[in-house]
């Protein structure tokens, strides 16, 4: 007989440094699954409950849906969001009762209104629910802020992988197979875990480049180990003014396998600590670099104004200098609503000039005026066909292509992250065929535009997601981390 196991989750990312909203609309315009579109949403996709529904079946697991909402990373979530969601997690316990478990797919870097730990204030609230008996298994970011309030409530946490992430269905499937070893044994694994005093940019931790490469080669030698249930290495966000900021280790399995094996994990991480250091290029000279390279697509990515991070994707310094080194073939996103329903407006054919960008912060770039003639101009929404989230829905909102000298700006209501070729391919940008893409992410355009790349270049501005940590406004850090503290030592 099929075990009953709850399913439901919340993804957010949250920068504190944002000022962008995520409130329950926010929620409700980027995901918002309820009851049996949790399962008929996400079947099929590259997530986290897409692979737990794949996995099901053989896992011998009956899965009861209950509520999966996310949003775009952004600012601080807000408490109705978090007191929707477990409210509605409560409710579909306590009416579907008796169950064998509960998964959970969550991000684990996310910030509320007044809870600096909210995956860790969700998975409690479930715990205290279910009682300390009922197996409790959830999937997390590879970018997750791990403490150990997130830790003890979890019977076991399964991190991504891969960076750019490609594997969350395979986690979910990890999950799956997981509770069900739990459900049908009675027995819980040993739990390690190791926070390590170090700051990481997304920049610098891509799993097929070194440091990460070899770090996670590690990895999978530990997770052979026949006392080891599974592993984690967790590159963590950077972008968010918590104590629990960090990287960290985790290990489940039996209790001395499991803590030599988190001694090996943390110490091959902390000996290649230098390593993490990121290679940035002035704007001006960045876009000097890819004119001189006439080939393409040379990928320019701005780390700075990751809207994946939790960045605005207004920022307006590349978008300067590409139009200042009068950039031929060249395309770039901004996300301005005004602007892009104002060019929307002007139609197909005709001129839009205006100011685009640098409406959020001035920390990202003043607006810039720009003059041309629009190329597209319509909704656009469509599902993701790269390698990350494969299948789960994107809306772009409103969208204005505008040719500007050499270059097309792509105008969005809604913010565009760049994890798919179509964001530039639905507003008339084919971007094999460009000579320069500006990207406003930190290492996911390598998964989705890598083998096109004739090249790619990191920008440095100033931003939410600097990749130069020492420009980050750190006010709340309880430890000392390295490289803000070059000489902080571990353990």
């Amino acid at each position: 007989m099929a075990k009953r196991v709850l399913v439901g989750g919340i993804w957010h990312e949250t920068n504190s440094f944002s000022p962008v909203k995520s409130d329950l609309d926010a929620f409700r315009r980027y995901l918002f699954l309820e009851g049996e579109a949790v399962i008929t949403g996400s079947r099929g996709t590259n997530t986290e409950i897409g692979g737990m529904i794949a996995a099901a079946p053989a896992a011998g697991l009956e899965l009861i849906p209950s509520i999966y909402i996310g949003a775009a990373p952004s600012g601080m979530v807000s408490r109705e969001v978090i007191d929707l969601l477990i409210g509605r997690l409560k409710a579909d316990i306590e009416a579907n009762g008796p169950l064998d478990g509960v998964l959970l797919a969550l991000h684990g870097a996310m910030v509320a209104e007044g809870i600096d730990q909210a995956d860790a204030f969700v998975v409690q609230a479930v715990r205290d629910i279910i009682g300390p008996d009922l197996p409790l298994v959830c999937t997390i970011d590879f970018h997750a802020n791990v403490e150990q309030a997130l830790v003890d409530p979890a019977d076991v946490l399964i991190g991504y992988k891969t960076l750019p992430h490609v594997d969350m269905g395979a986690r979910g499937e990890d999950a799956a197979r997981i509770i069900s070893g739990l459900i049908a044994s009675g027995r819980k694994p040993h739990k390690v875990f190791r926070k390590l005093p170090i700051i990481t940019v997304p920049q610098r931790q891509p799993t097929h480049e070194s440091p990460m490469r070899e770090i996670m080669a590690e990895l999978a030698t530990v997770e052979q180990g026949p006392a080891i249930v599974t592993a984690s290495v967790l590159g963590a966000f950077a972008y968010c003014d918590v104590p629990q900021l960090g990287m960290a280790v985790l290990v489940y399995g039996e209790a001395s396998a499991a803590e030599a094996a988190a001694d090996r994990l943390a110490d091959a991480v902390w000996s290649r600590r230098a390593e993490f250091k990121p290679d940035l290029v002035e704007p001006a000279e960045a876009v000097r670099r890819a004119i001189a390279a006439n080939a393409g697509p040379i990928f320019l990515v701005e780390p700075a104004d990751n809207i994946g991070g939790g960045a605005p994707g207004d920022g307006t310094y590349l978008l300067r200098a590409l139009l200042d080194g009068r950039a031929r073939e060249a395309a770039v996103v901004i996300w301005d609503p005004g602007a892009a329903a104002a060019a929307a407006k002007v139609g197909v054919g005709g001129r839009f000039r205006g100011e685009v960008g640098g409406k959020t912060l001035a920390l990202h770039g003043a607006p810039v005026a720009i003059d041309g003639t629009v190329t597209f101009a319509a909704p656009v929404r469509y599902r993701r066909d790269s390698t990350w989230m494969t299948g789960q829905p994107a809306d772009l909102g409103l969208v204005a292509t505008v040719e500007a000298g050499g270059v097309r700006v792509i105008l969005t209501t809604e913010r565009a992250i760049p994890f798919d070729t179509l964001h530039l391919r639905i507003p008339g940008v084919e971007p094999e065929k460009a000579k320069m893409v500006s990207a406003k992410c930190a290492s996911a355009w390598s998964g989705i535009f890598g083998e096109m790349a004739e090249g790619h270049i990191y920008v440095d501005t100033p931003g939410v997601c600097s990749s130069n940590v020492e420009r980050m406004p750190y006010t709340r850090l309880e430890r000392a981390f390295y490289p803000l503290d070059p000489d902080v030592r571990y353990p």
